[in-house]
């Protein structure tokens, strides 16, 4: 490898395979716009967008924590980071909303959602322990769409609302184990809790892209 790469790349491994992860997160999140596409719709757009969002976040978590960056510009870094992880969770939350009360709910809480996201992360950066406020906001949000889902899989009113169900439960999982300080090694590979977080949520995706799939 040439010494300017070398020079380019954090040395720490924990936070190596953190930014491969995440790599290997922005992948399969546009592997999931593709197999979503088809005829537009509502719908379709919410999921997609999400998707696209979660490529975008996961590449620039790629750089934060795979470059050898300065405190002041990786700490401009993750003010996008977070607002872009906002967004995500506004825009699932929106998609749950739609397929319980219709899409004209989900246009109206859209705006709402979108607004708040961005605030909660700003005010999120105001007070001491913010990222834990972060994983409360999205911990709310996620469990208010895991109930949506869960009933609509209990009356049968949404093909693929039980597979939604279920990749919820995997992200859930996962921001359960981002708040941890849970570190594994993995044939020699260090993982620490952000680098576990990406390899859960990459569970996760299959399973929300197969129910998306069966619910359009």
């Amino acid at each position: 490898m040439k010494q300017w790469l070398v020079d380019l790349l954090i040395a720490d491994r924990r936070e190596q395979t953190t930014a491969a992860t995440d790599l290997a997160l922005a992948g399969a999140a546009l592997i999931s716009i593709q197999r979503l596409r088809g005829v537009a719709g509502w719908r379709r757009r919410i999921w997609q967008v999400a998707f696209a969002l979660l490529a975008a976040s996961s590449a620039l978590g790629a750089i934060v924590h795979g470059l050898r960056l300065s405190p002041s510009t990786r700490e401009r870094l993750w003010q996008p980071l977070n607002v872009l992880l906002a967004l995500i969770i506004a825009l699932f939350t929106t998609a749950a909303f739609s397929d319980r009360w219709g899409e004209r709910t989900g246009q109206c809480v859209l705006p709402v959602l979108a607004l708040i996201a961005p605030g909660f992360t700003w005010l999120s950066r105001r007070v001491q322990r913010g990222f834990l406020a972060f994983i409360i906001y999205e911990l709310v949000a996620m469990v208010s769409a895991l109930a949506i889902y869960a009933d609509l899989a209990r009356r049968r009113q949404l093909p693929g609302a039980d597979r939604i169900m279920l990749g919820i439960l995997v992200t859930i999982a996962a921001a359960g184990i981002q708040t941890s300080s849970l570190e594994v090694v993995i044939g020699e590979i260090p993982f620490d809790h952000n680098g576990l977080f990406h390899l859960v949520q990459l569970a996760a995706l299959p399973l929300l892209v197969e129910g998306v799939r069966k619910s359009l």
